[in-house]
């Protein structure tokens, strides 16, 4: 079949729009270093992306989630350790009451100015706000001091709620953020004393010379008794804590790496190879290197250069 000039010159033309559209498909790509320019280039692998992306979105407001709620755990940690350490002299002190020694006045004075110390510094512990200002032990009442002495009765009362801030930090998965002072403070034995009570009520008694004998050998083991129940409480928490610190540890290492993992997937659908993008290159210019030499020769022909 014979091809009128007019037919060559299209299939030329044709074969070099071709060419010329391969040439700067492939110098796109490598300038995006993509192979997958959009989501018609590859409608599966577009898909597997676009919910590869959405899951990497997710842990990495997940890992956000175990960096903060690290921590707010520490400084958790923190505050109860200090209460601890407090509670412990606290006993200490407490128990040398029926000393000999400290039987008299003045004795008796020194151990309730250190245990109003103590006292105030659980206090203040129980108040811990944290870097932006809420009170980290009132649940989620953070704007309210957990802890405060009532005006009307003088007793020290719990002002927060019960309630935790639970925090994702994996699918399905929640850890608390919070303690609340109820649980440290006010669980102080079966009739559900708090201690800042119990210290206030045994510093009156110190500083009262009526109490005196079996009245104060009660006050003493009454305290005693709190505070030994409420140093046991903590330590119960302290030691959830570290659980939930390592378990955060773990679901921490697991994120990392099937966020590595989801790279990798992203990458082996839209990122290029450049030595196959360099083949196909090299192939579409001698392509049009081809068709337009060709076509030069073809223009360059003539009937009375046939002749």
């Amino acid at each position: 079949m014979r091809l009128s000039s007019a037919q060559l010159n299209e299939m030329m033309f044709t074969s070099i729009q071709t060419s010329t559209a391969g040439v700067n498909r492939v110098l796109t790509e490598m300038g995006s270093q993509k192979k997958m320019l959009a989501a018609s280039d590859d409608p599966l692998g577009a898909v597997q992306v676009m919910m590869l992306n959405r899951e990497q979105s997710n842990i990495a407001q997940f890992q956000k989630n175990i960096t903060n709620l690290e921590k707010q755990l520490t400084l958790t940690e923190s505050h109860i350790d200090a209460s601890n350490n407090a509670l412990l002299r606290a006993e200490e002190l407490v128990a040398s009451v029926l000393n000999a020694s400290n039987s008299d006045k003045t004795g008796r004075e020194a151990i309730a100015s250190e245990l109003e110390g103590i006292l105030d510094q659980l206090l203040s512990e129980a108040n811990s706000q944290n870097p932006n200002g809420d009170y980290i032990f009132s649940g989620t009442k953070t704007d309210t001091p957990a802890v405060a002495r009532d005006p009307d009765t003088g007793l020290y009362v719990f002002q927060g709620n019960q309630e935790q801030r639970m925090v994702s930090v994996a699918e399905s998965t929640q850890i608390p953020a919070n303690q609340t002072a109820h649980d440290l403070y006010f669980n102080g034995a079966d009739d559900g004393s708090d201690i800042f009570n119990t210290l206030a009520s045994v510093i009156d008694d110190l500083r009262d010379p009526a109490v005196t004998g079996d009245a104060l050998t009660a006050s003493v083991s009454r305290a005693q008794t709190h505070i030994s129940a409420v140093r046991e409480g903590m330590g119960q928490v302290l030691t959830d804590v570290g659980a939930q610190r390592a378990s955060m540890d773990r679901i921490a290492g697991a994120h990392e790496d099937n966020a590595l993992m989801n790279e990798n997937l992203i990458s082996d659908v839209e990122d290029l190879d450049y030595s196959e993008a360099i083949l196909r290159l090299n192939t579409h210019m001698a392509a049009l290197q081809a068709t337009q030499m060709s076509y030069t020769k073809i223009q360059n022909l003539s009937l009375f250069k046939m002749m």
